[in-house]
């Protein structure tokens, strides 16, 4: 007699409590040393039951990248409001992407990591991350040049431009040099400052009438 077909609702939240337990040990030990034996043992299961739900531990970790992705977006959505020019909007949101990615760095180190191989080693869940990112500079874009606030050029460009001119500002391992080559500076020498500088700059050549 065949093994009886676990309901879908059971699956999913057997797959949710084995991402929960992996995310756990990937902020304890870090990713890369926590095994599918760890995840398994955590939970009372046999890594055989683990693999039932994900075929490789590589699935668990684009799982749980996927999560953390997507809350650092959540915060940028939030930092956007529907105030202000576009210029301050898209600044606001960029300068919630880099807070989120800094702040992960110095409280959740061991995650940071994992970010930063799944840059190094283009994860399809960063490349989809990546493109949500530059959709949403897309759509602020596209509006800034409809009300006349940036010059009418090609905006999927100037999104994608954009997005590559700060990744020293969003990719954790550069992040992190930086922040400890400014940790003495002064206050108008912040990285946060630094950050500002170079977007003003980039403004200077999208804007319509700049400062």
């Amino acid at each position: 007699m065949g093994r009886k077909k676990t309901p879908e609702r059971d699956a999913l939240a057997t797959k949710e409590k084995i991402v929960e337990a992996a995310e756990r040990l990937f902020r304890e030990i870090g990713y890369a040393k926590t095994t599918v034996a760890d995840i398994a043992a955590s939970l009372g299961m046999s890594p055989a039951n683990i693999y039932r739900y994900f075929p490789t531990k590589a699935h668990i970790n684009e799982e749980i990248c996927d999560r953390l992705v997507r809350g650092i977006e959540a915060r940028c959505i939030g930092s956007m409001g529907r105030d202000g020019t576009f210029q301050e909007r898209i600044t606001s949101l960029l300068m919630a992407y880099h807070i989120s990615i800094r702040e992960s760095i110095f409280k959740e180190n061991r995650m940071s990591d994992m970010i930063a191989i799944a840059m190094e080693q283009h994860w399809p869940v960063i490349q989809s991350h990546s493109e949500r990112i530059r959709n949403m500079l897309l759509s602020l874009l596209d509006q800034g040049v409809a009300a006349g606030e940036f010059r009418d050029s090609d905006t999927y460009k100037m999104a994608r431009a954009l997005h590559e001119t700060i990744a020293i500002f969003i990719h954790p391992p550069l992040l992190e040099h930086w922040v400890n080559e400014f940790s003495d500076a002064g206050p108008g020498d912040s990285v946060e400052e630094q950050f500002l500088f170079l977007l003003d700059m980039v403004f200077c050549g999208v804007c319509v009438n700049t400062r």
